[in-house]
């Protein structure tokens, strides 16, 4: 409760929005990408058989990243670490999806998931770099610095349009193995809560940028 105090105090300070309502905004997004991430997190330790054995462990991480970089009461690793731990998750992920083909094993439902282990991993590093200047207090505003900081030389606007393009493409692509490999209703319960977890972190990460 203390966190979400300092937070309301900032973007009072940096934004011409009324705080209760960016405050309740941010506040949901976070809510629905830990609730959804665990939630994806949960049906993947429940059948390990569909989604393989990497996904629990992944899919742990990608959580473990999101809890470490919204909740900074705990402060374990730095955004950009996690990020990078995300990466070398997607890159094992896409190792074992390889092993597996020459194997004659399967491999469809692992291609996707290393994909959207990357987005994570992007998410997450424009995500913790917008809160890192968030909670610094800079005088120069938090939109301000955030989009600066994270974004680097390239416009908003064009930041904005890569993240939703992305985001789109990922979720016509899982909604299309969805329909046509027709998995199991808990595995794609998964697939879907897992998404909706990703889209969640992607407003976080654009946010700044639009707002």
């Amino acid at each position: 409760m203390r966190m979400i105090g300092s937070n309301h105090e900032l973007w009072e300070n940096a934004s011409a929005t009324p705080l209760p309502a960016r405050a309740r905004t941010v506040m949901a997004l976070v809510v629905m990408a830990l609730v959804c991430g665990g939630v994806s997190v949960l049906l993947a330790f429940v059948r390990v058989r569909d989604c393989g054995r990497a996904t629990p462990v992944v899919e742990s991480v990608m959580l473990a990243g999101m809890l470490d970089v919204h909740l900074s009461i705990f402060g374990f690793l730095p955004a950009p670490a996690w990020s990078l731990l995300l990466v070398v998750c997607a890159i094992g992920t896409a190792l074992l999806d390889r092993v597996r083909r020459h194997r004659g094993t399967d491999s469809s439902r692992d291609q996707l998931h290393a994909v959207g282990m990357l987005l994570g991993a992007v998410f997450l590093l424009f995500i913790g770099a917008s809160m890192g200047s968030a909670q610094s207090g800079d005088t120069e505003g938090v939109v301000a610095a955030a989009t600066s900081h994270a974004h680097g030389a390239l416009a908003a606007s064009n930041i904005v349009v890569v993240a939703s393009v992305a985001v789109a493409a990922y979720g016509c692509c899982v909604g299309r193995a969805l329909m046509l490999r027709r998995p199991r209703r808990i595995e794609s319960v998964r697939r879907l809560t897992s998404l909706s977890a990703l889209v969640a972190m992607a407003v976080m990460a654009i946010a700044p940028s639009i707002g």
